[in-house]
């Protein structure tokens, strides 16, 4: 059997383990995003692609009417199947 008391090494806090300098941590995960520069120009832009976007369905829904008018059949149109953008993880690459 031991004699005498155990010896304990002083714990750090959680305080402490949080001002550690960023050197030490090393480099954080994750893309980084950078904020633009020009951010009236980008705000601009998105302004004028939601215009073209909504011109350009009206336009499209105006010829169809038109066309629908027309013709002696029903004109009936086919939508594209909306595409999914998830990836399966489970496959490579590789074969």
């Amino acid at each position: 059997m031991a004699q005498g008391k155990q010896k304990f090494k002083a714990r750090k806090t959680a305080a402490a383990g949080k001002k550690a300098p960023a050197a030490t941590r090393g480099p954080r995960k994750g893309g980084r995003v950078i904020a633009p520069k020009k951010t009236r120009v980008i705000q601009q832009q998105k302004v004028k692609k939601n215009l073209e976007v909504t011109i350009r369905k009206k336009i499209e829904h105006e010829v169809v009417m038109k066309a629908s008018a027309k013709l002696p059949k029903k004109l009936s149109l086919l939508k594209a199947p909306k595409m999914k953008t998830k990836k399966d993880p489970g496959h490579s690459s590789k074969s």
